[in-house]
């Protein structure tokens, strides 16, 4: 497969809005909005496009040979330049390929936002929540958090938003943009495992469902089905499980319990 350079990305905007698994990931690389890069089969005709997003997701769209799979997997063992790569695929043929390689085969599921008036009640007593801001940013500490998809702070402030709260001056919770598209924005969460069971992502997650639909887009959502607890906080707040991707992975990677994975 061959790489794509960036001032090309927009022609396989298409490409990316009609991924089977998901489409926010991909399009934030073809709009411009978060840092990724773009693959394309060998040969004179695009017959596959694989998106490889800058937190490690990576998604295939359109045909793909033996060749041009051997190709992705390759990149995920061998981890050649140190960055991680989590393919996720509604291809069953894709998922035939790898099951014979030596890599986890794990399963994500996938919510839509069919609800965009729901308003959830909840007691947000004790806490304070404030948006994430280039004086705050830095407090926020864990694993799915800005940096987790985003190449900078500078980068999240001017394309992403986010919500924290905050017991006295401890971040004890985040809800931010972990993908940002034209249409949609996947929301990405963290809750200190001091404060968990406490509502709180409920309550951030809220505020960007408001948010989101107040600019014309749809909230989206995904997490590991190991993941019953993010599973519980996207139903708690209307959203709807449409579907369960296949995540592949190096084995040595990730445990699946990251929640986004």
């Amino acid at each position: 497969m061959r790489k794509i350079d960036e001032n090309d990305y927009k022609e396989y905007s298409s490409w990316a809005r009609e991924n089977t698994a998901n489409s926010v990931y991909p399009c934030s690389i073809t709009e411009g909005f978060q840092s990724g890069e773009v693959y394309v089969n060998n040969g004179p005709d695009v017959e596959a496009v694989f998106f490889w997003h800058y937190c490690g997701f990576g998604y295939i769209s359109g045909h793909a040979s033996d060749a041009f799979l051997q190709d992705v997997c390759s990149e995920m063992i061998s981890n050649r330049n140190g960055r991680r790569l989590v393919l996720i695929t509604a291809d069953d043929y894709v998922t035939a390929f790898f099951r014979n390689r030596d890599v986890l085969i794990d399963s994500r599921a996938e919510y839509a936002y069919p609800c965009p008036d729901r308003v959830d009640v909840i007691d947000e007593s004790g806490y304070r929540i404030e948006r994430i801001t280039r004086e705050n940013i830095s407090k926020i500490e864990g694993r799915i958090i800005p940096s987790f998809s985003w190449e900078s702070s500078e980068r999240f402030l001017k394309e992403g938003f986010g919500y924290i709260a905050l017991d006295q001056n401890r971040v004890c919770a985040v809800a931010f943009s972990a993908a940002v598209s034209s249409a949609e924005i996947d929301i990405g969460v963290e809750t200190h495992e001091d404060y968990r069971r406490k509502g709180l992502a409920a309550i951030l997650t809220g505020r960007m469902c408001e948010h989101i639909a107040a600019i014309g887009k749809k909230p989206v959502w995904a997490c590991s089905t190991m993941n019953k607890g993010s599973m519980s906080t996207a139903l708690k707040c209307g959203f709807v499980q449409n579907r369960i991707n296949t995540v592949i992975r190096k084995r040595d990677i990730c445990h699946g319990g990251c929640g986004n994975c």
